[in-house]
């Protein structure tokens, strides 16, 4: 098990992930637009510092993805990094995969430098409290509603 920053992903790879993301995100946000995502994933997320994206890959197959960003909830610009766009493909749900992105991820942006990472989450909040995140507060969603704001130290 290995992972691979987007800026190393084959074109096939990237659009892979672009059509997972935007084909389950525009359930909840039909404002979405693909050309958005295909910006964001192809040209904000390639970086070696943040914003950047990794992919989670065993066997040579994808089997998740995620995003560090700088901004995620507008009106909360002084948290940072955030882990967002948390995704398992959903053949590989239930198996560990979804701690393994994560745990990664804390590691390559301990590499990096930062001593806490953030998540909101309005989806998932029991796992990532078993992942070891504490409850901050509640959000406003960037899109309207709310979440929860969770972090860990790293």
């Amino acid at each position: 098990m290995k992972i691979k920053k987007f800026k190393e992903l084959a074109k096939e790879e990237i659009e892979f992930i672009i059509d997972t993301h935007y084909n389950h995100w525009i359930n909840f946000n039909p404002k979405m637009k693909k050309e958005d995502t295909i910006y964001k994933f192809t040209k904000l997320y390639t970086k070696d510092d943040l914003p950047f994206g990794i992919v989670l890959i065993d066997n040579n197959e994808i089997v998740g993805f995620c995003v560090f960003k700088v901004e995620n909830l507008k009106k909360y610009p002084e948290i940072y990094p955030w882990i967002s766009d948390v995704m398992i493909i959903p053949k590989y749900r239930g198996q560990g995969y979804g701690k393994k992105l994560i745990d990664l991820g804390a590691e390559t942006l301990k590499e990096l430098g930062y001593k806490t990472i953030y998540i909101w989450t309005d989806q998932a909040p029991d796992f990532y409290k078993k992942l070891g995140f504490k409850y901050k507060q509640k959000v406003e969603k960037n899109e309207g509603g709310f979440g929860e704001l969770f972090y860990k130290e790293i």
